[in-house]
């Protein structure tokens, strides 16, 4: 029984760290080009990530699978670079807050894209956590370029879960820590192009102060690489719109932070709050479907941590 919530945990903690996410990239851009940010997060979390996922089976045909390629474009490359650019046109605390419209795309993505059917809790929920992140947006939420980036950020996002969740049915798939190094990878080549025009035209920028460059240090070491990895386990487990749902606790829980760090409480974003992580508990503790390790897609185990060393061997 323990194992069946392992991909909830996993999606559950890797929601946490995402909601500290726009608060860091916010004060990295204050001196940084979102280029600049997107390519050097990844890149730090790659120098982590890399040599403990090449000891593993599958990694270097998981980097030659045209489905990984489609993953780091949809999860890394467009998200990020999207999500970034649109921070310098809005608040951290608005694209946090934008964040609720993912669960809804993420639905309407898996019943679009993989014939998903909603479960009647998973509706419920779905429409609480809506309602909830509706209440904590209304005290504080703005429309402009910015919002309307990290819609475009957010859609490509929801079909990545999706491609996730069809990745988890393969029974040749690699494991989470495989398949999000090889996304990492793709999505950061796919974003070099961007940073050569930022290079060329004059706009890149590192960060200049230290609070920048500590930012870029928890954005890759801290937020990134776990999320990768956590969420991309999780996402593989349990139906797409579920995964969507959890994401609506992002709003709740950067609200929290906010108190913690001494924002007057609002009573109406506490309520709506408590509203959305209770429509993200009814989606997901009730939820009977987990999977904990579908066909081919679990960790494997410690012998097969060897390091492939045929260069004709098949599982390369």
């Amino acid at each position: 029984m323990s194992k069946r919530w392992l991909p909830l945990g996993a999606i559950g903690l890797s929601v946490v760290l995402w909601s500290m996410a726009y608060v860091l990239s916010g004060w990295a851009l204050a001196t940084a080009s979102p280029a600049v940010l997107s390519v050097s997060r990844f890149a730090i979390a790659l120098i982590v990530l890399v040599p403990l996922a090449a000891r593993r089976r599958h990694f270097v045909r998981t980097l030659r699978d045209p489905r990984t390629i489609l993953l780091g474009l949809t999860g890394v490359t467009l998200y990020y670079s999207f999500a970034n650019i649109g921070l310098l046109f809005t608040t951290p605390g608005t694209a946090a807050l934008v964040v609720s419209l993912l669960p809804v795309l993420t639905a309407i993505a898996a019943v679009v894209m993989i014939s998903e059917r909603l479960t009647r809790r998973t509706l419920v929920g779905l429409v609480l956590a809506t309602i909830g992140v509706g209440l904590v947006a209304a005290s504080g939420f703005r429309f402009d370029l910015g919002v309307v980036l990290n819609i475009v950020a957010l859609a490509s996002y929801a079909i990545y879960t999706v491609l996730l969740r069809r990745h988890g049915d393969r029974d040749d798939g690699p494991d989470a820590l495989v398949l999000a190094t090889a996304t990492g990878v793709w999505g950061t080549a796919l974003m070099l192009p961007w940073l050569g025009w930022e290079v060329a035209v004059g706009s890149a920028a590192v960060p200049t102060d230290g609070r920048g460059i500590l930012s870029i240090l928890a954005l890759a070491l801290i937020v990134t690489a776990p999320t990768l990895v956590l969420f991309n386990y999780g996402a593989e487990r349990v139906p797409a719109a579920i995964s969507g749902v959890a994401t609506a606790a992002i709003p709740a829980l950067g609200y929290g932070f906010a108190l913690l760090l001494g924002e007057p409480l609002d009573p109406v974003k506490a309520l709506g709050g408590a509203v959305a992580l209770f429509g993200v508990l009814i989606a997901t503790l009730a939820q009977p479907d987990v999977e904990p390790s579908p066909p081919g897609t679990g960790l494997p185990e410690p012998a097969d941590l060897a390091p492939e060393v045929r260069a004709d061997d098949p599982a390369r």
